[in-house]
């Protein structure tokens, strides 16, 4: 018998086996050749839309035992290394509790000159009630980068000149790995996450109310890839760049019964350059100050990670033990020109300079994590809590700024030093009691959440008179920020024939503290909120399903938001917040219609977005030549549109998808910041071409066009780019090389301009590109690639990468 592992459907008969209960207990027997039992066999049970409902390994003696929450027709999978197999259709209907299958009997496959080998391929989008799943393995461009490229290639995502990423127009996402909050927040939190690790992303747009408030655009949840069966399983990933980025990770776990051990680290730089040019007016008192910028910016990220968790299954309860140590650099900077022009009145001067300047950024995180799960006696009855604590400890932030005249001599500049401690704390528990008619569940819990940030801040200035550095006293800044919030929830979740619902509310109160000694920036805020959510479902079979979700969500500020404090981007270009600054309140609905038909599927999203007191980075004049960039409630805004998503598969080597996004976007100015009333018709589509040369050869073409967009102060021009990559595998799929070209023809240059009373600039910032990567991965044991049966859109062996 062969060793390759190959991936085959088990059929238990030509009938359909009926279950019932609002969850369903499937048990059975897995057995090879009537007398023995294989080594590992994985049962899983999907929808008919290809989501995994359920999914276990069998025991020592082969018995498996499946709980199933979904009502409707779904699929029976038994796979097993070396064994061929069958499918068996099941339909949940409310008749009986428990469905006791005939034993499945494998037989041996055949041999290495009879096999036949089909890869079957994943929907890349696939939609659930409060959002969308992105399956990840089947982007390959995404190889050798994080969390952040895979999502930059979605619908209605799209990222700036900084690689910040922004869900139709928002950047105020919350982000959850394996379903546990991330200490980070937004971009960051994704830069953490190598592409290589995951398994895939959801996109939660309308979060319902067991999820936390904050973050206005939602929630991503990236799941990481998980070990099915006892031993020991791994993978490794290296990546390195045209530009001197370079990363490697790893994963390594152990399972054998009901102990699971798991350990993975990082150790990677991150590097992001670009051409700039800015045009910049500033008018101050008498003096209008024209400069012509012109130079390169360059960022980068260093980070040290190391991760451990156990998880323990003890009867009915399962405890999970986790902690890890991360240690994060990140540098900004750039060397410029300056071309400044002076009119005051009737006089016109002129200058020249070179400028640098740099921020770094670096700290010691700390991070430990204990949760249980116990299930009681009845299916789906079960009572879970979770708690986290994070620590970074003596985090540090440096500025500085320097402008040299045409003879190499210092004319001006800053340094800044800024000093934090911060401590994050989360607990949760969760409650879920399922009604007796099986046709529902009642769900409650309490969140808790605290953080604290102590910082201190000096600056000093160049003073050309006396040829050195001066503290400037009276800008030093102290500070303590703290926020604590408690909530409350419940959701009832129900069912009739093909209709669906989940109704939910939240209710959190925020306690809001920060002390300072600048003057008027101290406050303190307690306030209670409710945060409603919905979520309708009809399934309509063969002809497709229809979902509707709303939520209410909220912004809080962050710190940064609020810091009262002068810090500089460039010698021209100062940053400050707003201690006064208020949250933003968004109401959000969707509704989608999807679709799966032979090969190809399609869905089709309609929605509508309010948003309260809208937060927005404002530019105005601050000295002659420099510009202040600060925080600001600008008023309300309001985004209407749709969303289209396609996938086909034209021919047994070519399969293309295409999604897009159009709305209409438009902005009320109600509290008079400065600037106007904004609108913009936005829009952006991709179209990915993919190749199967060979069943392990795999080419990707991708296009996208990124429309233009407005703000309260200006607008950002639209532009194009191509991707190209190529992915070779070789050893049975354990090792796969990947090879990437992003801008192949240097197209995407980002170009924003902003007015307002006193103050125009216009920036240009063009990548480095083509941006050239080569990734190279290696998986053993549960994580290596794996066979799969045509038509089979999820794999049955987790860690499988395409």
């Amino acid at each position: 018998m062969n060793k390759y592992i190959v991936t085959f459907i088990i059929c238990l008969s030509s009938s359909l086996i009926r279950v019932s209960a609002q969850t369903w207990s499937v048990v059975g027997r897995v057995l090879a050749d009537e007398d023995k039992v294989p080594e590992v066999a994985a049962v899983t049970v999907y929808s008919h839309d290809s989501t995994i409902l359920a999914r276990t390994a069998i025991d020592a003696k082969g018995l498996f035992s499946l709980s199933v929450g979904t009502p409707g027709r779904c699929t029976l999978a038994v796979s097993a290394p070396g064994y061929a197999g069958f499918t068996s259709e099941l339909e949940l209907i409310p008749t009986t509790r428990t469905v006791i299958c005939p034993d499945i009997i494998l037989t041996a496959a055949e041999t290495e000159l009879q096999r036949v080998e089909i890869v079957a391929r994943r929907r890349q989008t696939t939609h659930r009630l409060d959002g969308k799943v992105i399956e990840a393995s089947g982007i390959v461009s995404a190889a050798g980068g994080t969390a952040a490229d895979i999502l930059a290639q979605t619908p209605s995502v799209r990222t700036d000149a900084d690689g910040e990423l922004s869900f139709r127009g928002l950047t105020g996402f919350k982000v959850h790995i394996d379903g546990k909050p991330s200490t980070l927040t937004g971009t960051a939190a994704l830069e953490q996450i190598p592409a290589g690790r995951i398994e895939s992303i959801e996109i939660i747009t309308t979060p319902s109310a067991r999820n936390e408030a904050d973050g206005i655009a939602g929630i991503i949840n990236v799941n990481t890839k998980r070990q099915a069966f006892d031993g020991w399983s791994g993978m490794f990933n290296v990546a390195g760049s045209s530009v001197a980025s370079r990363s490697l990770d790893f994963l390594a776990s152990f399972k054998r019964g009901g102990f699971g051990w798991r350990t993975s680290g990082e150790v990677s730089r991150r590097y992001l350059k670009s051409d700039f040019r800015q045009r910049k007016e500033t008018e101050t008192a008498d003096t209008v100050t024209s400069t012509d910028i012109s130079g390169k910016r360059e960022s980068y990220v260093d980070l040290y990670s190391l991760r451990s968790g156990v998880e323990l299954q003890r009867e009915q309860t399962l405890w999970s033990l986790s902690a890890e140590a991360r240690y994060r650099v990140r540098n900004r900077g750039g060397t410029l020109h300056y071309e400044d022009r002076y009119s005051s009145g009737d006089q016109t001067s002129y200058a020249s300079f070179d400028g640098r300047d740099f921020v770094n950024l670096h700290d010691m995180t700390y991070r430990g994590d204990l949760g249980f799960d116990r299930r009681f006696n009845r299916e789906g009855h079960k009572l879970s809590g979770s708690f986290f604590a994070f620590y970074e400890a003596n985090a540090m932030e440096y500025f500085y700024t320097d402008l040299f005249d045409a003879d190499g001599r210092r004319a001006q500049g800053h340094r800044a030093w800024e000093y934090e401690y911060r401590f994050t704390a989360q607990g949760n528990l969760d409650y879920i009691l399922p009604f007796r008619n099986a046709r529902g569940k009642f769900e409650a819990g309490y969140h808790f959440f605290t953080y604290t940030e102590d910082g201190d801040y000096n600056i000093d200035f160049y003073s050309p008179a006396s040829g050195a550095f001066e503290r400037r006293d009276d800008l030093y800044a102290r500070y303590l920020f703290r926020r604590d919030i408690h909530a409350l929830y419940s959701l009832v979740t129900g069912e009739r024939s093909a209709f669906s619902y989940r109704l939910g509310l939240r209710g959190e109160f925020v306690h809001r503290l920060l002390e300072s000694n600048r003057e008027g920036a101290g406050h303190v805020t307690d306030k209670f909120d409710l945060f409603p959510s919905v979520h309708l479902a009809r399934d309509f079979g063969k002809a497709g399903a229809l979902t509707f979700g709303y939520s209410r969500r909220i912004t809080q500020p962050q710190l940064f938001y609020m810091e009262p404090y002068v810090v500089y981007v460039d010698f021209y270009t100062a940053q400050c917040g707003n201690p006064k600054i208020l949250p933003e309140y968004t109401n959000s609905m969707e509704l989608t219609y999807s679709l799966d038909f032979g090969d190809h599927s399609a869905s089709a999203s309609a929605f509508h977005r309010t948003r309260r007191d809208k937060i927005e980075r404002l530019r105005v004049p601050y000295r002659p030549g420099v510009t202040l960039d600060s925080m600001a409630n600008v008023g309300n805004d309001y985004s209407t549109g749709a969303e289209l998503v396609a996938a086909f598969r034209p021919g047994k080597v070519w399969t293309f998808d295409f999604n897009g996004s159009l709305y209409r976007y438009f902005v009320e100015n109600v509290h008079r910041a400065s600037g106007g009333n904004a609108k913009s018709l936005n829009w952006q589509f991709a179209l990915n071409n993919n190749l199967e040369l060979s069943k392990n050869t795999r080419v990707r073409l991708e296009s996208y066009y990124v429309g233009p967009s407005a703000s309260t102060q200006g607008r950002v021009e639209d532009f194009f780019y191509f991707n190209l990559s190529l992915r070779q595998q070789f050893f049975d799929r354990r090792l796969s090389a990947t090879l990437n070209m992003r801008d192949l023809l240097s197209t995407a240059k980002y170009v924003n301009t902003q007015s307002g009373a006193g103050v125009f600039s216009k920036t240009t910032i063009h990548p480095r590109s083509p941006l050239v990567t080569l990734a190279l991965s290696y998986s053993f044991n549960n994580f290596k690639s794996q066979k799969r049966a045509e038509g089979v859109s999820h794999d049955l062996f987790e860690g499988v990468n395409r």
